[in-house]
C-alpha cells in the first residue's frame, strides 16, 4: 500500500484551526501545498514562522487562510520588500500577530 498522497489529499489532513509550522525563505515555502489548502478554502491557521516569514506566510494571509501569525518578520526581500498581503492582513484586523524576536 502505497504512502503517499496527492497534494489535495495532504491538505485535507490539515483541519481549519490547525497550527502550520514553516521556515523563512523563499527558496524553503511550500508553495504546492499552500495552494492546495487555498484551494480547499482553509480557515483559521494558526501559523508559527521559524525565523521569520516570507512568500510563504504573505500567501497565507492573502488567501484568507490565517487566524494568526506567531514570528518575528514577514519579508519579500531581496525581490520585493513588503509583503503586501501580510501588511493589509495586519492593517485590516484580519490575522492576530504575535512578535517573537
Amino acid at each position: 500500500m502505497s504512502k503517499l498522497l496527492s497534494l489535495d489529499e495532504a491538505a485535507a489532513l490539515v483541519p481549519d484551526g490547525a497550527q502550520v509550522v514553516m521556515s523563512a525563505g523563499m527558496e524553503r515555502a511550500p508553495m504546492a501545498l499552500l495552494r492546495a489548502l487555498a484551494r480547499r478554502r482553509a480557515r483559521g491557521l494558526r501559523a508559527l514562522g521559524v525565523v521569520g516569514g516570507a512568500i510563504n506566510m504573505d500567501f497565507l494571509c492573502g488567501a484568507r487562510a490565517l487566524a494568526s501569525l506567531d514570528t518575528c518578520s514577514v519579508s519579500l526581500n531581496p525581490y520585493h520588500g513588503d509583503a503586501p498581503n501580510f501588511l493589509r492582513a495586519i492593517q485590516t484586523g484580519q490575522i492576530r500577530m504575535f512578535d517573537n524576536t
